[in-house]
């Protein structure tokens, strides 16, 4: 089994949005990424928000919603 650092922008935002695409929901995807290999908590936060305004949607919707 491969073990991955999340720390670089680039890789984390590609596991991050995989990750969504599967159904794991934001509040889970810290728990599934530190399964894999240590995780940036920060860099994962600021990565999310990226991603969030790249489909124009707040991060409070999405706290809503769960």
């Amino acid at each position: 089994m491969h073990r991955y650092r999340f720390d670089d922008k680039h890789i984390l935002i590609q596991a991050l949005v995989e990750l969504l695409n599967q159904g794991v929901e934001p509040d889970e995807l810290d728990t599934v990424l530190s399964r894999i290999g240590p995780v940036d908590l920060d860099l994962m936060h600021e990565c999310l928000c990226d991603i969030y305004a790249y489909n124009n949607i707040s991060v409070e919707e999405v706290h809503m919603a769960a």
